[in-house]
């Protein structure tokens, strides 16, 4: 276990990694900072079993879903985190929805469609956030298909953030919900009171 100081030293190390900066993970968001308890106890021992058994069939894709604030976006870095902990070759990226759907108008305006493709589908672990902004975004819905398929197939694993169950996603084409439910769905709930103030102490 690493006390306070060297947990300090390694977040710095990774910040000022540019191997690292292209995961665009945030160091302080591990499973050690994530405080666990009745309304997230299931998702956060889904997370560290995709994060220890990367690409397994049962745990691909991992879709958490739950609403805002509930810890969505910290888990899903903590397993990016992890899994390269564990191996620092793997290709990495955490990208949110609105992100992405802007980097594929801009790969197709400026011509780069081609690298844009190549990049996704070449990822070992892709963490996609709040999936829910791909609402009507036919384009992007359809690169986002083929990205995901080609993943699957190579056995990279898939980790997938939501404000709502995949089937209630609005103005989100059938395949793909399909798809989100193709591995494990959990949900993290509100915290109960205990877990609230472990939360403030945290």
């Amino acid at each position: 276990h690493l006390n306070k100081k060297s947990k300090k030293e390694v977040s710095l190390l990774k910040t000022t990694n540019p191997v690292y900066k292209k995961t665009k993970l945030v160091a302080e968001y591990t499973f050690e900072n994530l405080v666990s308890g009745k309304a997230n106890n299931l998702a956060c021992a889904a997370a560290l079993q995709v994060a220890q058994n990367v690409g397994v069939r049962h745990y691909n894709p991992l879709f958490i879903y739950g609403g805002a604030g509930l810890g969505k976006t910290h888990l899903i870095h903590a397993i990016g985190n992890k899994i390269l902990d564990e191996d620092q070759k793997k290709i990495i990226r955490y990208v949110h929805a609105e992100d992405y759907i802007q980097s594929y108008i801009s790969a197709i305006k400026s011509g780069s469609f081609d690298n844009f493709t190549k990049f996704y589908r070449s990822l070992d672990v892709f963490l996609l956030d709040d999936v829910q902004f791909f609402n009507r975004k036919e384009g992007s819905q359809n690169e986002l298909f083929f990205v995901f398929n080609t993943l699957i197939q190579e056995g990279k694993q898939i980790i997938i953030t939501c404000d709502t169950y995949p089937k209630d996603i609005s103005g989100l084409g059938d395949r793909l919900i399909t798809r989100f439910d193709w591995g494990l769905t959990v949900q993290l709930e509100p915290p109960e009171l205990e877990m609230r103030v472990a939360i403030l102490k945290k």
